[in-house]
């Protein structure tokens, strides 16, 4: 995918407890350094540094952090690179003040993240902009107000998208509200591979969608008197394309 790595796979699941936001965190290179697209949230953490470990990568070495936006899944984990500079949405800042003083309701936005963001260099995105040649940041409005998605472009255009395509579903079908059904058919026609925020990457084919990677996703608990550590799901979902059936 033109030199982007995916860190952390994004999951597509929820449970009655409510959102487990496993979403994708993407390292990819710029001006010969490093960026992250997303940091996760702290049940990620560990994993997150082992795949800076495997790849022999500093987390210092990150000069740049994109925030697709500022729910708790994707942003938790910005203490840990302490020399990059953080993109932002100016937006998505807007819109964080107002639920943090308590006019606009979204759980979502964690409390600490002005503690997140003090002291830091924030960069303040409005509409565009171009990171590098071939590389820029777009905000579109519809999750939250300040959702940013990344246009990667080489031999071809990668879209990380944030939550503003979270998954399959929406990249299909677009209902999650008029504006997401906007957003997705203009990262469509641009892109030629989509990162979702909670998905794994995948190509738009007619008729479905062509999947680039595999997914495991297991699930284990421990309920007396059952078993300790009981698998409870395993899934096995193979790359390839899947019909929109």
């Amino acid at each position: 995918m033109e030199g982007l790595k995916i860190l952390l796979p994004g999951v597509p699941v929820r449970s009655n407890r409510g959102w487990m936001g496993y979403c994708s965190v993407v390292l990819f290179p710029l001006n010969d350094e490093w960026g992250l697209f997303d940091t996760g949230h702290y049940s990620d953490r560990f994993l997150l540094m082992e795949a800076f470990k495997t790849l022999q990568i500093e987390p210092d070495a990150i000069r740049w952090v994109v925030l697709s936006h500022l729910h708790f899944d994707h942003v938790l984990n910005l203490s840990l690179f302490k020399h990059a500079t953080v993109f932002l949405a100016h937006a998505e800042l807007e819109y964080a003040e107002k639920v943090l003083e308590g006019s606009i309701e979204d759980p979502s936005i964690p409390d600490s993240w002005p503690e997140l963001l003090r002291e830091r260099d924030v960069q303040l995105v409005d509409r565009i902009l171009e990171l590098d040649h071939g590389v820029e940041l777009v905000n579109f409005p519809g999750h939250t107000p300040g959702c940013l998605a990344m246009f990667y472009q080489g031999l071809k255009t990668v879209a990380v998208c944030g939550d503003v395509i979270k998954n399959g579903w929406e990249a299909e079908t677009g209902v999650a509200t008029q504006q997401t059904g906007i957003n997705v058919k203009q990262i469509k026609e641009r892109s030629d591979v989509i990162i979702p925020g909670h998905d794994r990457p995948f190509k738009v084919c007619r008729g479905g969608l062509n999947y680039l990677t595999d997914l495991k996703w297991q699930v284990s608990g421990s309920f007396f008197p059952g078993n300790q550590n009981e698998v409870l799901l395993n899934l096995d979902l193979k790359k390839g394309y899947c019909p929109n059936q």
